[in-house]
């Protein structure tokens, strides 16, 4: 399906997750594993399928375990944690995804797009949601030009680091708030 774009001077077709992802086959480890590889300082990624999302290590320690590329992840059950990196990484219990075709669709368009309606990926069960690959394939996802694709990642990549300067200062003012309340 195409839809012009008003202004935009292009089509937006709508494809399927599944025609534009691959699932990768990047090496995977336990969650306590990769919990034990956290040290300060390292350049080396650490990728868990949990909210944690400041992990590093090193390339002495991951070595076995250690991938590359820019994927992003999807952790296979219990939260919605999705999470796009370009570099050196360790992955745990996470699917790993990246563009079929780069000249198509890039992969931080699709990491904010899939970010967005990353609830919808997950299926209740007895014990907790998981990662329904059905409904993620087969799930719609416009995609315009690149250049217009290059300016959604721009905005939206800006809106985050705003975002992330904000919370900063919100926590910094709650710190100041309790000090004085404390006095």
């Amino acid at each position: 399906m195409l839809i012009n774009i008003s202004g935009g001077g292009g089509l937006v077709e709508y494809k399927t997750l599944g025609e534009v992802v691959s699932k990768n086959t990047f090496k995977q480890i336990g969650a306590s594993e990769l919990e034990s590889m956290v040290i300060t300082g390292g350049n080396v990624r650490l990728l868990p399928s949990s909210k944690n999302d400041n992990w590093w290590t090193n390339e002495n320690i991951s070595k076995d375990y250690l991938c590359e590329g820019e994927v992003i992840t999807l952790g296979r059950a219990r939260y919605a944690n999705i999470k796009y990196h370009n570099g050196k990484f360790v992955s745990s219990n996470n699917c790993t995804i990246t563009p079929k075709n780069k000249s198509q669709v890039l992969a931080k368009y699709l990491y904010y797009f899939i970010a967005n309606h990353a609830e919808k990926f997950y299926v209740s069960t007895s014990t907790y949601p998981k990662l329904d690959s059905a409904i993620f394939d087969n799930f719609k996802i416009p995609i315009p030009p690149l250049p217009i694709q290059e300016e959604i990642v721009k905005i939206l990549d800006t809106f985050t680091e705003l975002e992330g300067e904000l919370e900063a200062e919100l926590k910094l003012r709650q710190k100041q708030y309790k000090y004085y309340l404390n006095k």
